[in-house]
C-alpha cells in the first residue's frame, strides 16, 4: 500500500473515531460503548498499515477529540486505554505467537489494562467523581469492586475484539489491499 493510501486510510479512521466519540458525548447513556467502538477502529490501521501509522492515527484522534468535543470523558477513556489498546494487543499477541506461551500474552494484557485503569483512577477520579456510582467510592472495598467489574468487562471486550479482528482479516483486509 502506498504512503498516500496509508495516510488517507489513517485520516478516515481517525475521523471515524472522533465521530464515535462525538456521538458518545451527544448520547451520554452509550458514551462508554461508543468509546469502546471507537477503540476498535485503530485495529484496521494496525493490520493494513502498521504500528507507526496506528499510533499516529490514535494520537491524532485523541487530540482532536480532546480539543473539539465539549464532553471530555469519552476522549479521556480513548486517550488512556481504548485508543492505544489495539496497538499493544497486536504487539503482545505477536510476541505470544513467537514464544508460544499463551499465558504470557494474557499476563501482559492484564498488566497493561491494570496500568491504564490505575492511571485513570488516580489521575482522573477527582475530575469524574460524579460519573462513578456512589457505592464504588464511599465503601472501603469500592475501588476493588470497581476493578473486578472493569476486569470482567475487559475480558469480554478482548474476546470480542479478537473475534472481530479475525473476521476483518478474512473478509475485509484482502479488499483493502
Amino acid at each position: 500500500m502506498s504512503r498516500t493510501k496509508k495516510l488517507t486510510l489513517s485520516a478516515l479512521i481517525a475521523a471515524m473515531c472522533v465521530i464515535c466519540l462525538a456521538l458518545g458525548a451527544a448520547i451520554p447513556r452509550v458514551s462508554l460503548s461508543l468509546t469502546a467502538l471507537a477503540g476498535i477502529f485503530p485495529a484496521v490501521i494496525v493490520l493494513a498499515c502498521g504500528f507507526g501509522w496506528a499510533a499516529a492515527c490514535s494520537a491524532s484522534a485523541a487530540a482532536l477529540a480532546i480539543l473539539l468535543l465539549p464532553e471530555k470523558t469519552g476522549a479521556v477513556w480513548f486517550l488512556c486505554f481504548f485508543g492505544h489498546y489495539p496497538i499493544w494487543k497486536a504487539l503482545i499477541e505477536s510476541l505470544q505467537t513467537r514464544v508460544k506461551k499463551p499465558w504470557l500474552g494474557w499476563l501482559l494484557k492484564l498488566l497493561g489494562f491494570a496500568a491504564s485503569m490505575l492511571v485513570l483512577y488516580f489521575l482522573f477520579s477527582r475530575l469524574f467523581a460524579a460519573a462513578i456510582p456512589y457505592h464504588f467510592t464511599e465503601r472501603a472495598a469500592g475501588p476493588l469492586i470497581l476493578g473486578v467489574a472493569l476486569l470482567a468487562a475487559f475480558l469480554v471486550y478482548d474476546a470480542a475484539f479478537s473475534i472481530l479482528i479475525g473476521w476483518f482479516r478474512i473478509k475485509i483486509l484482502p479488499k483493502i489491499r
